[in-house]
């Protein structure tokens, strides 16, 4: 599965990347939402990973850029500590959430669940 990681965390972006190819992976690692944006004009993953707290533009921001630019949005996880993150998720229509700090297990089905719906937004 390609999975594209948008997190503006160098060590956790790191991370995450190694996680998904010790779970046979194919990820790409972006650090903003205007990389991601660069990216999705080159290839379409089949889940992305995104964290609602970037430095520059929030997660909501990136995902409502992408759908104006594409006219849909990739199978979406979204990663937050953030104490609102959830609600926050809820307004990113077909978006699936996963609380930080989440166990490797609990992220690889969460991946499994987004890649194998359709609830990816259009």
């Amino acid at each position: 599965m390609r999975v594209l990681v948008i997190e503006d965390d160098f060590s956790v972006r790191e991370t995450l990347g190694m996680v998904l190819e010790a779970y046979q992976h194919k990820p790409d690692l972006v650090e903003t939402g205007d990389q991601a944006v660069s990216y999705l004009k080159e290839t379409w993953p089949d889940v992305m990973l995104l964290d609602l707290t970037l430095q520059g533009m929030t997660g909501e921001e990136v995902y409502e850029k992408i759908r104006s630019e594409f006219g849909r949005v990739p199978p979406t996880v979204v990663l937050s500590a953030a104490q609102q993150g959830e609600s926050r998720a809820r307004h990113l229509p077909g978006t699936y959430f996963l609380a930080k700090p989440y166990t490797i297990e609990q992220l690889e089905d969460m991946l499994c669940e987004a890649a194998n719906s359709s609830r990816g937004a259009a």
